[in-house]
C-alpha cells in the first residue's frame, strides 16, 4: 500500500505545477492533459490558467480613455446614432475629474471633437454629442487610429488606457487591410493601450471587428439591438474599475525538440528562443484558460516540458517577481499506462478548446456560402464533445463537456432553421469567442 501511495505522489506532481506570484496574489497554472506519453513521442495539450485576486474595488484608478463613434450614414437605421450618443453619455457621467476622455467621430472624415484632457465639465462633454448626426461612408482605420493617439498622448502607467471602437458597418475608406489594422492595435498593445470593440447591427466586419479586439488586448461585443448599448459600455467602465494588471503576456519557454502547433483561439510569437502569448488585461477575480497544442519529440525518463512566466505591467513598470509554473511528462512503453494518468478535467477543458477550431471551421466555410459544410463541422464538434476521453470522469469534467454539448446543439439549430445567415454567423462567433475567452 504504501509503494502505491508513493507511486500515486509521484504521478500527481506530475500533473500539476502552480506558483503564486509575489505581485497582487495572481496565480498561473499549467496542466497537461496526460501526463505520461509513449516513447515514440506525439501530441500533448498543456492547459495553462491564470487566476487573478478577488478584490475590493473601494475606488478605482484613473482611466485614459478614448472613445470611437461611427456616424456613417448607416447609424441612422433603427436610431443606432441616438442609442450609441445616449451609452456615451452615460459613461460620460461615470467619469471621474482625475479622468482623461477624448472623443473621435468619423465617416469618410475623422474629427476629432475632444482632445484628451482631465474630464472637467460633464455637461459639455454632453453637449459635444447632440450635433452629431449620420453621414458618409466608413474610415474606421482612421478613427481607430486617431483614438489611439489620443490614448497615446497621456499614456501612463498610472492610467487604465483603453480605445473603445463602435462601428455598425463595413470599413470602406481609408486603411481597410484587416491585417495592418490589426498590425497597429498589437503594435499600440505593446504600448499598454488596449482597444475594445463593438459592432452594432448585422452589417459590421465581425471578422475584423474580433480581430483587432484579440489583437488589441480588449472585449469584443455583438450588440444586436441597439438598445443594449447603455449596458455594455456600463459594462466595459466596471471593467475599468477592477483592473488588476494591464497588458499582460505569457513567457513559454520548451524543452528541447517540443514545438508549439497552436495555441487556440489566441495570438503568439516566437522572441529570442520563447513563444510569447500575449493576455490582454487582467480584471478581479478573472479566471483565464489557454490551451496550448504541443509537438513532443521521441524520449525516455522524465522531460522537462515547459515553464511559464506571467508579465504585466504596473504602476512601477516591470517587476522584479512573477508569477510561474513548470511543468514535466514522463515517456512510457507501456500503453495501458497512459490512459491511466490521464487527467480527466485537463482532458475536458482540452477537449472544449479542440471544439471550438472546428466551429471556426465551420464559420469559414460560411462566410464562403458552404452552409452545408458548416452544419458537418458543427456535427463534427459534437461528435469529439461525445467521444471525450473525459467523458467518464466525475466532478466538473462532464460539466463542462455538458454545457459544450448544449451549446454546439444550438449552432446546428441555427444553421438549419435560420434564414438570416448574417445573425447566425455573428451569433455563433461571438458565443465560440466567448468560449475561446472563458468571457
Amino acid at each position: 500500500m504504501k509503494k502505491r501511495m508513493m507511486k500515486l505522489g509521484a504521478l500527481m506532481a506530475l500533473v500539476v505545477f502552480t506558483a503564486i506570484g509575489a505581485d497582487k496574489g495572481i496565480m498561473i497554472e499549467g496542466r497537461v492533459d496526460c501526463p505520461v506519453i509513449a516513447h515514440h513521442g506525439g501530441k500533448v495539450y498543456l492547459q495553462i490558467a491564470i487566476t487573478a485576486p478577488q478584490t475590493e474595488v473601494r475606488r478605482r484608478g484613473p482611466m485614459n480613455l478614448a472613445v470611437v463613434l461611427d456616424r456613417s450614414g448607416s447609424m441612422a437605421d433603427e436610431g443606432k446614432i441616438d442609442y450609441a450618443k445616449k451609452a456615451v453619455s452615460a459613461l460620460i457621467d461615470q467619469l471621474r475629474e482625475d479622468d482623461l476622455f477624448s472623443l473621435v467621430i468619423y465617416d469618410d472624415v475623422i474629427t476629432v471633437l475632444r482632445e484628451a484632457r482631465r474630464v472637467g465639465s460633464k455637461r459639455e462633454l454632453r453637449g459635444l454629442l447632440d450635433d452629431i448626426s449620420p453621414r458618409g461612408a466608413t474610415n474606421l482605420g482612421g478613427g481607430l487610429i486617431e483614438g489611439l493617439r489620443q490614448a497615446e498622448q497621456h499614456r501612463g502607467s498610472e492610467y487604465v488606457n483603453r480605445v473603445i471602437l463602435l462601428s455598425d458597418g463595413l470599413a470602406n475608406r481609408g486603411t481597410t487591410d484587416p491585417y495592418e489594422l490589426r498590425r497597429i492595435a498589437q503594435r499600440y498593445r505593446s504600448r499598454s493601450i488596449s482597444i475594445t470593440t463593438i459592432g452594432v447591427g448585422l452589417d459590421y466586419n465581425e471578422n475584423l471587428m474580433m480581430g483587432l479586439a484579440e489583437s488589441g488586448g480588449g472585449n469584443y461585443y455583438f450588440v444586436e439591438s441597439p438598445g443594449s448599448l447603455v449596458s455594455i459600455f456600463r459594462r466595459e467602465l466596471e471593467g475599468f474599475a477592477s483592473v488588476v494588471a494591464q497588458n499582460a503576456s505569457i513567457e513559454l519557454t520548451l524543452a528541447r525538440g517540443v514545438r508549439v502547433h497552436d495555441i487556440i483561439g489566441c495570438e503568439h510569437r516566437w522572441e529570442s528562443g520563447h513563444v510569447t502569448i500575449p493576455v490582454g488585461d487582467l480584471y478581479s477575480g478573472e479566471r483565464r484558460e489557454i490551451t496550448v497544442e504541443l509537438d513532443v519529440p521521441p524520449g525516455t525518463g522524465r522531460l522537462n516540458l515547459a515553464k511559464g512566466v506571467l508579465r504585466h505591467d504596473g504602476p512601477t513598470g516591470w517587476f522584479e517577481s512573477w508569477p510561474s509554473f513548470a511543468t514535466s511528462i514522463r515517456y512510457t512503453k507501456d500503453f495501458a499506462e497512459i490512459n491511466k494518468s490521464r487527467d480527466g478535467e485537463t482532458q475536458a477543458k482540452v477537449d472544449v478548446a479542440l471544439s471550438t477550431r472546428k466551429v471556426e471551421n465551420a464559420l469559414r466555410a460560411l462566410d464562403e456560402g458552404r452552409q452545408g459544410e458548416a452544419v458537418m463541422e458543427i456535427k463534427a464538434a459534437q461528435a469529439s464533445i461525445s467521444t471525450s476521453l473525459a467523458s467518464n470522469s466525475a466532478g466538473s469534467a462532464t460539466s463542462v463537456l455538458v454545457e459544450q454539448k448544449k451549446a454546439l446543439q444550438d449552432f446546428e439549430r441555427l444553421l438549419k432553421d435560420s434564414t438570416d445567415s448574417k445573425r447566425v454567423k455573428k451569433s455563433i462567433q461571438f458565443e465560440n469567442y466567448r468560449t475561446q475567452k472563458r468571457k
